[in-house]
Formats: C-alpha cells, sequence, structure tokens
C-alpha cells in the first residue's frame, strides 16, 4: 500500500510539473500595453477636416522581428473633429478603431457633427498606407446616416495622420 501511495504522490508531483512547465511556455498577450498617445489629423477633398485625439494602443514594447515591417498595432481613439462644409461649421465628438501590420492600415470610426442649422452621424471607413503606425495617409469614406438634412458632408476623403505615443 505504501508502494501505491509513493507511486501515486510521485506521478501527481511529475504531472504537476509537466503541467507548470506547459503553463509557462504558453504564449502571453496581453493586447493593450497601456501605450497612450495623442492623434492629430487632417483632411481634404471636397471639406476641410480637422481632428484631435485621444488614444490607447496596442504598440508592442519590443521589435517581433523582421525591422519592425511585420508590426501589428492597434488603436481605440476618442476625440473632436471640426468639418468645415461649404461656408458651414461644424463639430463633433468622434470615436475610431485602427489597425496597422506592415504598411497598410484600416480604420472604421463614427461621429456626430453638429451646427448651428442642423446635425449628422457619419460612419468612416478608410484604407492607408502607415509608418510604423505613426505616420498615416488613408483615403476615406464618409457614409451620412442622417440622409435628410442641412449637414451632407463629401462622399470622399483624404487624411493625413500623425499619432504621437508615450512610450
Amino acid at each position: 500500500m505504501k508502494l501505491i501511495f509513493i507511486l501515486f504522490l510521485s506521478f501527481s508531483c511529475s504531472s504537476q510539473t509537466v503541467k507548470d512547465s506547459l503553463i509557462k511556455k504558453k504564449f502571453k498577450l496581453n493586447p493593450w500595453e497601456n501605450v497612450n498617445g495623442f492623434r492629430a489629423s487632417v483632411g481634404y477633398l471636397e471639406d476641410f477636416e480637422l481632428e484631435g485625439a485621444y488614444i490607447l494602443s496596442s504598440f508592442p514594447k519590443q521589435d517581433p522581428g523582421f525591422g519592425g515591417f511585420a508590426m501589428l498595432v492597434q488603436y481605440i481613439s476618442g476625440g473632436i473633429e471640426y468639418v468645415r462644409i461649404g461656408k458651414v461649421n461644424a463639430v463633433g465628438p468622434k470615436l475610431s478603431y485602427e489597425v496597422n501590420f506592415s504598411i497598410f492600415s484600416g480604420q472604421i470610426g463614427i461621429d456626430y457633427l453638429f451646427s448651428d442649422k442642423s446635425t449628422q452621424m457619419r460612419l468612416l471607413p478608410k484604407l492607408g498606407l502607415s509608418v510604423f503606425g505613426i505616420i498615416t495617409v488613408y483615403y476615406g469614406w464618409n457614409k451620412n446616416l442622417l440622409k435628410q438634412n442641412e449637414l451632407i458632408t463629401s462622399q470622399h476623403v483624404i487624411t493625413l495622420q500623425l499619432n504621437i505615443l508615450d512610450y
């Protein structure tokens, strides 16, 4: 009986050691490494757009290899957007999510603009080219969600965006 107890005890200890070593070898990823910063962007094609935002980032703290070329960066931001539509000035809050992989970037945003005459809610998908997620040039679409009002923005925009992160 003692022999069976000793074998059981040694097996359970060795299996626990194997489990601990497997747990230590698992890849752990914290997608939001608390790298925050600010965003400034300016856009123009038919309407002038200006944005200032606070961003939370998943910018890697270590070089993932290939000189950072294969780096995946994500941003969540919230801020204020100013748009000049013809002679009408509009301002409002904006939320967006952005992902960069290598030199390619995509962003989806939503804003709620208001002026003294009307309001507008827009969905803003964008595709672009980026330099390490810091400087990005986007081509985007403005999808006006409120179709029948006086504050209709242009359908397309070209944006230059700068992300200033606090490492």
